[in-house]
This record gives structure tokens, sequence and C-alpha cells, in this order.
């Protein structure tokens, strides 16, 4: 009955505030400027997209336009998808989750390891990914809402504790044997002539859409994130809705573990170390925020940014780049990234 009476409010205060149907719009010298400006803002990256591919199709003529890069495209990002998606909710909240990879890769040695070392069966190995997931996010949220720690410091000591774990339990070798065909049977092929993995994306992606923006919690997660003393004001419980947050995004990240586990058909220990999934995901969860809702963290944009970056980082390494390239253009889209996301928020909040 509160959240009727909040809507109501709201809808009343909007309703005052905006002309009716009939009312006449004025005409302003401007207008135009500013309406190509907010189309720029809204869809630049979509643009900044085809331009990428455009090029790319012209300077590869041979191997970039193909069917067989689209499909290594689609599954070499998939897991990536997933972990950026995941971001999305704490984020949404305005906590940043450094434990990302970390969360990835103990789900994937987890399952691997009931399935190899135990003999579970595959059922309880796929549930393994997400519980433990949702674990390690209570004990995140926790100790960023009960103990008053930053969500920088907290998810970076977990995700270091939780690589320090992982190379304990598997001394730095990878679980190779007792992975089912029938589990790595779902990270390759089609169904219906759809990349098996794109299917788990979407689904995902989703999910996660329709939480942020169609249910009540999604609201509260923009309310504390944009303003956690007016969300408090207003009755909202903030230490719950962060802990929920944190246990979503781990229990979905669980399910990118096991997924990974289908790709790799093995555990690699190596997974969540360094940056090759964190960095990428921060990346395109606040390049995303720089498009289609500017000034907001949303799954649309997250997506085109994930194409962005994959199909920049793809069309790189057909051109015979060094390794070192991707690093650095992840880094560098992480930066412009953050920056035009906050510029964006602050507009916003104007």
């Amino acid at each position: 009955m509160a959240d009727n009476h909040e809507l109501s409010a709201v809808d009343a205060a909007v309703a005052s505030e905006s002309p009716g149907p009939g009312a006449a719009q004025p005409e302003t010298a401007g207008s135009s400027g500013r309406t190509l400006y907010r189309l720029l803002e809204r869809f630049g990256l979509v643009i900044m997209l085809v331009v990428a591919a455009v090029v790319f199709s012209i300077l590869l003529p041979t191997t970039f336009p193909t069917s067989a890069n689209l499909r290594n495209v689609i599954d070499s990002q998939s897991v990536l998808a997933i972990v950026s998606l995941a971001a999305l909710i704490p984020l949404t909240a305005g906590n940043f989750d450094l434990s990302l990879g970390a969360v990835l890769g103990i789900t994937h040695i987890a399952s691997a390891a009931a399935l190899s070392r135990f003999g579970a069966p595959l059922w309880l190995a796929i549930l393994i990914g997400p519980a433990l997931g949702a674990a390690i996010g209570v004990v995140n949220g926790l100790i960023i809402s009960k103990l008053g720690v930053n969500a920088l410091i907290s998810t970076l000591g977990v995700g270091t504790a939780l690589n320090g774990v992982i190379l304990w339990y598997t001394e730095g070798m990878s679980i190779l044997s007792g992975i089912p065909d029938t589990l790595t049977q779902l990270g390759s092929g089609v169904w219906v002539g759809v990349p098996r993995t794109l299917v788990f994306v979407a689904i995902v992606a989703l999910f996660i859409w329709y939480l942020i923006e169609h249910t009540p919690y999604g609201r509260y997660l923009h309310s504390v994130g944009s303003n956690p003393i007016a969300a408090h004001l207003v009755g909202l419980n903030i230490n719950k809705i962060v802990i929920q947050s944190f246990v979503i995004s781990g229990a979905v990240v669980g399910l990118g573990g096991v997924l990974l586990l289908a790709r790799l058909g093995s555990g690699n220990p190596q997974v969540g170390i360094g940056p090759s999934f964190l960095l990428p995901a921060l990346s395109a969860a606040f390049l995303g925020a720089t498009s289609i809702h500017p000034g907001r963290f949303n799954v649309p944009g997250t997506v085109v940014a994930l194409l962005f970056l994959s199909i920049s980082v793809s069309g790189l390494a057909l051109l015979g780049v060094q390794s070192w390239v991707e690093y650095v253009f992840n880094g560098a889209a992480l930066v412009v990234a953050v920056s035009l996301s906050t510029l964006g928020r602050r507009r916003a909040g104007n």
C-alpha cells in the first residue's frame, strides 16, 4: 500500500509539471539542435558500433564479415556478457563489485570439482555455481552494509581472498577429467540455427532488464543509487537492498561460471585472476551507461557496449596487433566510459 501511495504522489507531481496532451509546444530556435544532440547522446555508441563493423569489414573482407567470425565473437564473449549484466545490479545501487572475476573463477572451479572429484550429479553441479555465487554475494553485502566498508575495498579484498582459495585448492592445476559431454554440449552448437550461448545470454539479459526496469525492487535500486539519503527518508531498507543486489549479482555470475565450464570443458584456476573478465565487464557496464538511457546503467546500452568492445577487439586481433593492445583498449575504454557515465549521471540529475 505504501508503494501505491508513493507512486501516486510521483505521478501527481509529474502530471502537474507536464503540459497536457493538447497544450501548445513553444518553438525555440535551438529545439532542433537539442533534439539532434539528444539523439547523438542516446545512439552515439550504436553509430560507433556500425562504423567499427563497416571499417573492419572493408579492411578484412575475407575474415571479419563472416558467419564463422560472428559465431566466434558470440561464443567467446558470452560469459563476459553475463558477468557484465550481473555487474549492473550493484552498480545501479551505487556499488562497485571488484570480486566479479574471482566469483566467476571459484564458481567455475567448484562446479568442475563437484563433477570431477566428487562424482556429483549434473543438476547438483549446475546449482552449485549460482548457490556459491549468491553466498559470496551475502558476504560482500554484509561487509558493505553492516560494517560500512567501502565497496571498492571490500570487494577487492574478497576477490583477492577467493583467488587465493582457488590456487590453494587446485594447486594451480586445471581440472581436466570428469566433465560430462552433456554439459559441454550446452556450451557449443546451436538451437534452430541460434548459438546456444546466445540463448543463455538473452535469457539473462531479459531477466535483468525486467528486474531493473519493471519491478519495485528495480525502482528501489535506482533510488538507493541516485540518492541513498532520500531513499532512507522514504522508508527504504537500504542495507537489505544492497545485500540483495550482491546476492542476485553473485548468483548470475555463478551461472556464468557454469557456462564457462560448459564452454571450456575443464576447470581453469587462472580464470578469475587478472583483468581478463573484470575489466571488460566494468568497461561494458559503464560504457553502456552512456548509451540508450544516458546517465543510468541499463541493459540495452550494456549489450551495445559489449558488441562494440567485442567487435573492436576481434577486428584488432584479425589485423594482427599484439596481445597487449587488447589490455590497453579495454583499460582506455573503462576510463572513458566511467568519465562519460559520470558526466551523464550528473547531467541527468540537473
